[in-house]
């Protein structure tokens, strides 16, 4: 077992889970006069804000400021709760696109006294699910399937596209082609837009 899952910890988290963690943790930092920015990615964003129904996620991934004080509070909220020490944390922070292509994109999710959430938007998650999936595969098929109509592209041509403009000279293997191909044949409509996570 993972020093960060307790015996008994909870080790996954539903939306509805995540949202209520999110609210207590801003709501600590509010009361604390701490002004911070949380930006959030992978699953736990597609979850928040484009595929409400998607499976578990195992944590709430993504930069964070002040990082020593988040995580401390988000520690105690973890402590509390019996959940995994880390369900806040930073670790997908390195896979942002950055440097030579496009920026990430940020939709403000919350903004009060100080206080920012953040979720990456439709494009840049699908961008990151893709590059995931460059080494990864089919594990990344659940939000492939919902980011791809969500974003409305209709042929790899026009995801590589997508995922070269923000990570420049990285070419699609073969697999990654075919599991996007798949994922098209499916011609699955765009799951419903969930409603606004209330965070405060």
């Amino acid at each position: 077992m993972s020093p960060d899952i307790p015996r008994g910890a909870r080790a996954e988290f539903t939306r509805p889970e995540m949202i209520d963690g999110l609210r207590e943790l801003v709501g600590r930092l509010r009361a604390g006069g701490h002004p911070s920015r949380i930006q959030i990615v992978g699953g736990a964003a597609i979850a928040l804000t484009i595929n409400e129904w998607r499976s578990a996620t195992a944590d709430i991934d993504g930069p964070v400021t002040p990082s020593d004080i988040v995580f401390a509070i988000a520690g105690d909220i973890a402590a509390e709760r019996t959940w995994r020490r880390d369900w806040m944390n930073d670790a997908a922070a390195q896979f942002l696109p950055a440097g030579y292509g496009r920026a990430a994109g940020w939709l403000t999710i919350y903004d009060a006294d100080g206080v920012i959430v953040q979720v990456a938007d439709a494009e840049t998650l699908l961008a990151m699910k893709v590059f995931a999936a460059q080494t990864r595969g089919r594990r990344e098929l659940e939000d492939l399937e919902a980011l791809i109509p969500f974003v409305g592209l209709g042929t790899v041509d026009e995801i590589e596209a997508l995922y070269e403009s923000f990570y420049p000279g990285d070419e699609f293997t073969e697999r990654t082609a075919r599991l996007l191909q798949a994922v098209l044949d499916l011609q699955a409509p765009p799951p419903p837009t969930p409603s606004r996570p209330e965070l405060g």
